[in-house]
Formats: C-alpha cells, structure tokens, sequence
C-alpha cells in the first residue's frame, strides 16, 4: 500500500512548473489558498510534513484541497486507494462507473470473457489493447527542492560549537 506521502511525490512530478521540478511547497500551499471557500489547512509547513511522510492524518478538507490543486481524484490520496489511472476514469467518466456497478456479482470466468471483449474492441478502435496500470514510486520526496538541508548536531557538537563561540566573546 502506497503511504501518502508517496502519492504527493507521485501527483507533484505529473505537473512539472516552469523550471521542470515539481512545485514547491509554497506554490501549492498558494493555490491551496486561493481556492473558493477555502478557510484552513495547506500550510507550507504542513505541505512539507505531508510529503516527507511526518504528518499521515491530514484533514478531509486538506486531502479535498490538495486533491483539487493537483487535478486527481481525493479517494486517490487515502489509504488503500492506490489506482491512480481506474479512480480517474471512474471519476471523470459517468459512463465507467456504470460500467464497475454492473460488474458486481459477475464469476470469475464471466469477468475474464468481458476482458477479452474490451481488449478485442480496443484493438478494433486503434487503441492498444492493454492498459498497464501506472506504477506509482514508494519513494517520497519533501517538496524543498532548492532548500539546503541542514546536518543537525548532536548534543556534544552543539555544546562544543556554543563552547567555541563563547570563546571569541
């Protein structure tokens, strides 16, 4: 199962800006803000927890806003959704839902015969008769691109380093 922070990696890299990375922090966290009617979460700080995978309990209104800023569909940013292509068709399409609900109650052998129908339509359209499910990385990244990351010390070097530099006082 994909964590959400791998699905944000995931989203991010689909919509590159301008200098081919993904966006920033603060650039989504703008856009979080200036959707309609948007009144909390989407911090730059929270932005960054999400996508380093420190914050795994967003809001329903942060998964919703964060959602709609990427263009995906929200159930695809919650645990156990991690078909990115079949949520957009069932969610772009009302025709593919209709579709999924006759599904239901369908054997086995039934539902292999309907593939073999789909692909063998498929290749009549000029489409390719597979669809391969878009492989998601389980890597996260922490959106801070540009930023430099900071060594932090341990105790001993800090007491060391504030040592030093009371020195010269």
């Amino acid at each position: 199962m994909l964590t959400l922070a791998a699905k944000l990696t995931f989203l991010l890299r689909r919509r590159p800006g301008p200098d081919g990375e993904p966006p920033s922090n603060q650039t989504l966290s703008d856009e979080i803000r200036a959707l309609p009617g948007h009144n909390r979460g989407g911090s730059k700080g929270q932005l960054s927890k999400l996508r380093r995978g420190d914050d795994k309990n967003p809001t329903l209104d942060t998964i919703c806003a964060l959602a709609t800023v990427l263009g995906a569909p929200a159930p695809f940013l919650l645990p156990g959704w991690d078909e990115f292509d079949v949520l957009s068709v069932i969610e772009g399409n009302p025709k593919a839902r209709d579709v999924v609900r006759h599904l239901d109650g369908l054997s086995p052998a039934d539902l292999d015969a309907l593939l073999k129908h789909l692909r063998e339509r498929r290749s009549q359209l000029g489409l390719a008769p597979d669809v391969p499910a878009t492989v998601i990385d389980a890597e996260s990244d922490s959106g801070d691109v540009n930023r430099r990351h900071r060594r932090r010390r341990s105790m001993e070097e800090a007491a060391k380093y504030a040592a030093d530099s009371l020195e010269g006082l």
